[in-house]
């Protein structure tokens, strides 16, 4: 299944806004991706989204004009954050090895403690990572300038955990932008990482916006100036939940796609749980340090306004 960045990749080879360091949020359908760009142009990958959205990811890259990542991060290892992985990996020609492939200095991850997911996507990722992947220790920093990332340092997770609260948080510098990108924490762990990070200019909401991975403690430890929201248009778990959505109710949302736009869906309508500054991209979203937006179509990249 194409994503709308992917088709309207192919058919127009679209390139980013000139800016310098921002937040790229990548549309991989229902999953996670996010670039972060330096100041020299240096680039930091969080997550790969599905299987199915790795030619978003890849299109991407190449919209940013290199296929060199300095540092990529899988905050855990359900599919949907890992799966675009080894394709992703192969380039645009979708061939390893060959010219176009990535080349990625550090792989970092939530390492191999706990249970660990029984699936093709996790297998293909240890497969290709191999020796290169490392668990980072809480504190640990990437930094380049006008990008620094910070790996924080939450209690342990309960031995029965889940995938998800296994995974890592990240707390992010972008230029004079701050944010905190917490995976798909639940949102106990949620607040702790808001309470480290916390107040931030941008908020990633955890976990496509489900309904147990936010909490009004959470929003107001993070005060964030905007969230921005990574959800699958024809998603089953029907994210971003209306819950979650009116903690954020008068705040400043930007929501990459939904499940329950479509009236049509399975999932229960969300036009009336929508508040007065959330919209709808229906694409990718590029966060600029000064918080200026830009939507990513077919139309090309265009500034959008709330």
């Amino acid at each position: 299944m194409f994503t709308t960045t992917t088709i309207c990749s192919l058919l127009l080879g679209l390139s980013l806004p000139d800016a310098g360091p921002g937040l790229h949020f990548i549309d991989v359908g229902q999953g996670a991706a996010l670039l972060l760009q330096g100041e020299a142009g240096e680039l930091v990958l969080v997550d790969s989204g599905p299987a199915s959205g790795s030619e978003a990811l890849v299109h991407a890259l190449a919209e940013h004009g290199t296929n060199d990542v300095g540092l990529w991060i899988h905050t855990h290892f359900d599919a949907d954050h890992i799966g675009g992985f080894s394709l992703a990996m192969t380039g645009l020609d979708r061939r390893r090895p060959s010219p176009d492939d990535l080349a990625v200095a550090q792989l970092w991850d939530r390492g191999l403690a706990g249970p660990l997911p029984d699936s093709e996507a996790f297998a293909l990722y240890l497969a290709l990572a191999g020796s290169a992947r490392q668990a980072p220790p809480p504190g640990s920093v990437y930094a380049v300038p006008g990008l620094r990332v910070e790996v924080l340092e939450l209690d342990p997770p309960p031995a029965a955990a889940p995938e998800n609260d296994r995974g890592l948080a990240l707390c992010v510098e972008v230029g004079g932008l701050r944010a905190l990108l917490p995976g798909d924490l639940s949102a106990e762990r949620v607040e702790l990482a808001a309470a480290a990070c916390g107040p931030v200019d941008l908020l990633w909401l955890s976990h496509h916006g489900a309904a147990d991975a936010s909490s009004e403690l959470a929003i107001t430890l993070a005060n964030p100036e905007i969230t921005v929201i990574s959800a699958g248009h024809d998603n089953g778990h029907c994210h971003p939940s209306a819950l979650s959505l009116a903690l954020l109710h008068g705040r400043e949302a930007w929501i990459l796609d939904a499940a329950g736009v479509d009236p049509r869906g399975a999932c229960p309508a969300l036009v009336d749980a929508l508040g007065p500054q959330h919209q709808l991209v229906g694409g990718s979203l590029w966060v600029d340090a000064n918080l200026d937006t830009w939507r990513g179509g077919c139309g090309g990249w265009a500034a959008a306004a709330n």
